[in-house]
């Protein structure tokens, strides 16, 4: 969930950048409209002044949108209204974060391929890195399971004791103990 709100973060924080952009060269003919995220076709997604966007940039996360399953897309766009209600400086804040956690990723996979003795060219980094954090992710998951399987009967034994400490009759608030 915490990963969707900050991609919604993400994602609202980089599309007006990628609408304000001027294109480099026109297409050479217009994108058919289709139905969009945002109540429209790729057409009606146009900067007041007439400029586009970035199309690739635009293109990429229309694609990554168009990837995701009905309920990823639900879950998307709650957290994308919920982002666009917060004020200034908790997106600011979510901004930060992000950009913080993007460096510290930066730093462990430069620390990765260090470690791992490569020199690699640009191309080959970059897919690296990609597979890096593919399997990083794998293994915080396969962590993250591992820890709710063993935390859930950790709980269970908590509930049980508070159940049993708060199931006896408490003295009344007017009565005194008996020495």
């Amino acid at each position: 969930m915490r990963s969707l709100f900050t991609s919604a973060a993400v994602l609202a924080a980089t599309l007006p950048a990628a609408l304000a952009q001027t294109p480099t060269e026109a297409p050479a003919s217009p994108a058919p409209k289709r139905p969009g995220w945002f109540g429209g076709g790729r057409g009606e997604l146009r900067r007041p002044d007439g400029g586009g966007p970035d199309v690739e940039k635009f293109e990429n996360v229309r694609k990554a949108l168009d990837a995701l399953t009905p309920e990823q897309r639900k879950r998307f766009q709650e957290n994308f209204q919920r982002w666009s209600n917060l004020p200034p400086e908790e997106k600011k804040a979510l901004a930060d974060r992000e950009i913080f956690r993007r460096k510290k990723i930066a730093e462990e996979i430069d620390a990765a391929l260090k470690d791992s003795g490569l020199e690699l060219d640009a191309e080959r980094r970059e897919l690296f890195a990609r597979r890096y954090g593919e399997e990083r992710h794998r293994i915080e998951e396969q962590l993250r399971k591992e820890l709710d399987e063993k935390r859930q009967p950790l709980l269970k034994e908590v509930i049980a004791k508070l159940k049993a400490e708060f199931s006896t009759a408490a003295p009344s608030p007017g009565s005194a103990p008996k020495p």
